[in-house]
């Protein structure tokens, strides 16, 4: 442990060194969208409606099929001179999981179905909120575009859904654009690289941190309420196996970075060009974040995650009620490992 900690420490050091060097060169950087490497952040108190939508999913294998217990829910908060008006949700504040169940899936499969059931449920819940509340912000729990993991490969029986999915992709960039609604995800723990490959190009210095992710680097690099440049989502977005699965709007993906409270790690900030303004996206979500200084998240995305949150003890219920109804057939069972009389 000791030797850890050790590594740990030069490893945060050496982060803190490159990232006073990186401040203070003010060097520009070809694939960046902006032409400084940092901006001040100006907090601005939403007015209108700022929406946000979340999921929560339980999964389960058996024996003979893989039961999915989800639901999501769309929060909008509603601001009115400065303050919280009112709140309101889709399709309500508690909303009954819906249950799916698939059989013959291999383990890859399997976390394909999840991902899959889980965007289903949450992109469907997210156009309607938009179509119901006409808010002025919508924001996601996570990405605003799917990921490769999302993918299923070109022979799975899963590739139908896959489609359906990124259908609902291109639904809600439409509703978002054509009601004027600023389109953004917000990811509290990112592992995404974009940055440091961004700002790495080229410096021989910056080699050491290849292995470091955007948000470990950035920690030290982004003080309270300043955000990085604008960048791409990917480098060749027409090239890239998931977003050019998004046709006319696989350019359109950015993100940023941005660090809303000194006492916590910076948010990744995706939006869609052609939805939103940057600047205004991360002036809302740093005022709304700013509920606690050590989770600066947006009040209405934790609102949201409550809401969705499942308990173990529903699927439990759920399993129960389809043993009894499928007659306890051998196919339904739970696996092995789920029943060791021993442990």
């Amino acid at each position: 442990m000791d030797e850890i900690a050790e590594s740990i420490r030069g490893i945060e050091a050496e982060r803190k060194r490159l990232a006073a060097g990186l401040r203070s060169s003010r060097a520009h950087y070809k694939q960046a969208l902006e032409k400084e490497l940092i901006y001040a952040v100006k907090e601005q108190i939403p007015e209108g409606g700022v929406c946000a939508v979340d999921g929560g999913l339980l999964a389960q294998e058996f024996y003979g099929f893989d039961l999915l217990l989800g639901r999501a829910v769309a929060v909008n908060f509603v601001y009115e001179h400065g303050k919280l008006s009112r709140y309101e949700y889709h399709p309500s504040s508690s909303p009954e999981p819906e249950a799916n169940a698939l059989g013959g899936l291999d383990l890859r499969e399997f976390a394909w179905h999840q991902s899959l059931f889980r965007l289903e449920q949450e992109l469907g819940v997210a156009c309607e909120a938009l179509e119901k509340f006409k808010p002025s912000y919508l924001l996601l729990d996570g990405s605003v575009a799917p990921q490769i993991s999302d993918k299923p490969s070109s022979t799975s029986e899963l590739r139908e859904h896959y489609d359906k999915v990124i259908a609902s992709y291109k639904r809600l960039y439409e509703l978002a654009q054509s009601n004027k609604c600023a389109l953004a995800g917000v990811i509290k723990d990112s592992r995404g690289k974009r940055f440091i490959e961004i700002v790495g190009k080229g410096n021989s210095d910056m080699e050491g941190l290849q292995s470091t992710t955007d948000t470990s680097f950035l920690h030290h690099l982004l003080q309270e309420r300043e955000r990085t440049f604008a960048f791409h989502y990917v480098s060749a977005p027409k090239n890239d196996p998931v977003l050019n699965d998004l046709g006319e709007w696989a350019g359109r993906v950015l993100a940023f970075y941005l660090r809303p409270t000194e006492g916590d790690r910076p948010l990744r900030v995706e939006f869609v060009e052609g939805t939103a303004d940057h600047e205004k996206i991360a002036e809302v979500i740093s005022w709304l974040s700013r509920i606690n200084a050590r989770y600066s998240y947006p009040a209405v995305l934790i609102e949201a995650d409550m809401r969705a949150a499942l308990d173990k003890r529903e699927l439990d219920r759920a399993y129960s009620r389809l043993f009894l109804k499928a007659g306890g057939e051998q196919r339904i069972l739970k696996l092995r490992r789920d029943e060791r009389p021993f442990r």
